[in-house]
């Protein structure tokens, strides 16, 4: 083999890509590169261990559901780690509802989940000869190189505390709030429970399960601090397996290494998946709903297109009209087969689905005789809120006032999606160039088809949040490739984005990166002491903290026994004789130490509902409030 033949290589471009990860990541770091390494090569470690155990359950799940059509290799995988997702969330959902989760358990599940996994892995590399596939010329896959530069930054940015990085959104305040917070209560619980004071723990949370598994993991006091880069990692690993899916139902080849690169490049994807949020399952599951369902002709291609919608809609509820209804219709309008095999095969995909997000359904149902509370409170009964609430509630979740009318809801299409730089400027335009130049192919009429539909929700129904649009991006990417003229076009474009994002990942983590003792701080801290508003060394044995204001409680490294606190929407204050202070600590301790964060009130003054300051509460600027 030649020297140019070996430069051609997949061994070189794989060996280029791992350069170009390892001298951004350990460039990055700076002086914190020992610190770095540990966190990769121990929660990295755990985090492709998981990979393995889910992939192995989601492996038996395949097998029983093995569509007859051949199926390329990265759609069956990205498919079993999806499965595998899906089926261990609902799993831990039961154990801990039954108080059974703990440590015992969740290393079975890793465990034998792991035997699996190496087993199949074991089995089918046997078969695999390895040194001609290294040989092989890499061609187009030397755009992967672009992929890895972008996980370079990424990776390292889950390795900074959560809430920290960014600033702006995403900036981890869901996350301290409820992501990683409410799975820190469930495990200190030893059960899950309704948390009245916390109105997210009635979201579904099939990706914050693993989450929680993550921290039953470690056990301990100290779990949902050791294992939080785990959880990051995770959801990391779900935004890749989404590019990875997007590869495989592009099919592989030119048309999947643009689709997938695609996916991966836009700064949206790099800016959430080293974050502990839920997109990234949203995005992996939503979109191998969406592609099972266009492709299914049997039964069982749309027994799991089915699950991975009802897994889409466990993650997040604002997936469910593209899910449950845009999906369908597409199914409807844009396949060529006999009507009776399309309205069958739409039927058991909504049942699927309904079947796999019936286990939340069931739970809320149960904890507030509502089963998607706290949405549709008007419908189904609002549980325990009042009507201040419902309507701070309703307020929230609608757009400003400036964005209401038609023509400022399309400014918010143009502010937050179109013109927004998370979306790489050049993604959606060219995925509608795409929609033009081949709308005589069935497969760009109905993902053209689910872009409008999610486009009309988001504009119709949402509060106008750039982020609750980013299941366009794996679409987009499907359907620029589907114009064989494009690839190339969205190759570059993606390796365009991939600079691009690269360089505002950085550009935004660089203030965290200037100074050396600031790097040396940050980055894989597990003692999160001062970076909340409360330092909590300052605090006497055993003392309770009452939080006036603050929902960031994940910062707070003190037994949930001891720290009492509210959502914003879990502040009735529909007692006019009441202060919001008065309401705010109404039903926690009274021998408490009442902690308000004053900049929160007042914000919250301005933007919420039924959130009224007194002018010296106001304007005063004092640590504490009277807790009485």
């Amino acid at each position: 083999m030649t020297f140019a033949a070996i430069l051609k290589s997949r061994a070189a471009a794989i060996i280029a890509g791992a350069i170009v990860f390892l001298a951004l990541f350990f460039g990055l770091a700076g002086p914190s590169w020992q610190l770095a390494n540990y966190r990769l090569m121990q929660d990295g470690g755990c985090a492709i261990l998981w990979l393995i155990s889910v992939g192995g359950f989601g492996w038996i799940a395949w097998r029983i559901l093995k569509p007859r059509e051949m199926v390329i290799t990265s759609l069956a995988g990205a498919t079993c780690v999806a499965l595998g997702i899906g089926m261990t969330s609902l799993a831990i959902l039961g154990l801990g509802l039954a108080g059974l989760l703990n440590h015992a358990w969740a290393s079975g599940i890793i465990g034998i989940g792991a035997m699996i996994g190496i087993a199949v892995l074991y089995i089918r590399g046997k078969k695999w000869n390895v040194t001609p596939w290294l040989a092989e010329p890499a061609g187009w896959r030397f755009a992967w190189i672009a992929a890895a530069a972008v996980a370079g930054v990424v990776i390292l940015a889950a390795f900074f505390p959560p809430g920290i990085l960014w600033g702006d959104e995403p900036n981890g305040y869901d996350v301290l709030e409820y992501h990683l917070q409410i799975p820190r209560e469930w495990y200190e619980a030893g059960r899950i429970i309704p948390l009245h004071h916390n109105v997210f723990s009635y979201f579904p949370f099939n990706v914050e399960m693993q989450y929680l598994l993550a921290m039953h993991l470690h056990g301990g006091s100290w779990a949902p601090w050791a294992s939080m880069y785990l959880a990051q990692l995770m959801h990391a690993a779900m935004c890749a397996a989404a590019a990875w899916a997007v590869y495989g139902l592009a099919g592989g080849g030119k048309r999947g290494i643009a689709a997938g690169l695609l996916t991966v490049a836009v700064p949206w994807t790099g800016l959430l998946a080293p974050v502990a949020y839920n997109e990234g399952g949203t995005l992996l599951f939503g979109i191998l709903a969406i592609g099972w369902a266009i492709r299914a002709s049997r039964v069982r291609e749309f027994l799991i297109a089915g699950l991975m919608a009802g897994f889409a809609a466990g993650t997040k509820l604002s997936v469910v009209p593209l899910i449950f209804a845009g999906v369908p219709i597409v199914v409807l309008i844009g396949r060529r087969a006999a009507w009776r095999n399309l309205i069958a095969g739409c039927v058991i995909y909504i049942l699927v689905a309904l079947l796999a997000l019936s286990p939340w359904l069931i739970r809320n149902w149960k904890w507030a005789g509502n089963p998607v509370f706290p949405e549709a409170m008007s419908v189904l009964g609002k549980a325990h809120f009042s009507n201040v609430q419902v309507e701070r509630w309703r307020e929230a979740y609608w757009p400003d006032k400036d964005h209401r009318s038609a023509t400022g809801r399309l400014a918010a299409l143009w502010e937050q999606v179109l013109a927004d730089w998370r979306y790489g400027y050049v993604l959606l335009p060219l995925a509608v160039a795409a929609v033009v130049l081949a709308r005589k192919n069935r497969t760009t009429i109905c993902l053209a088809t689910l872009l409008l539909t999610q486009s009309g929700f988001w504009l119709c129904f949402t509060h106008l949040q750039s982020r609750f649009m980013v299941i366009a991006i794996p679409i987009s990417a499907l359907l620029i490739v589907q114009y064989e003229d494009f690839v190339a076009v969205g190759l570059v474009a993606a390796l365009a984005i991939a600079c691009f994002s690269c360089s505002m990942l950085i550009y935004k983590m660089g203030k965290y990166l200037k100074l050396d003792h600031v790097t040396v701080a940050l980055i894989g801290r597990e003692n999160l002491e001062g970076i909340s508003m409360l330092d909590t060394r300052q605090l006497k044995d055993n003392q309770s903290i009452d939080l006036v204001g603050d929902a960031a409680v994940f910062w707070y490294q003190i037994p949930m026994s001891r720290l009492h606190y509210k959502t914003v929407f879990d502040v009735d204050t529909s007692d006019p004789n009441q202060s919001i202070e008065q309401a705010w600590l109404a039903g926690m301790p009274k021998d408490a130490m009442a902690w308000p964060d004053l900049p929160e009130l007042r914000r919250f003054s301005q933007t919420y509902f039924g959130i009224e300051l007194k002018p010296e509460i106001r304007n005063q600027n004092t640590e504490s409030i009277p807790n009485d």
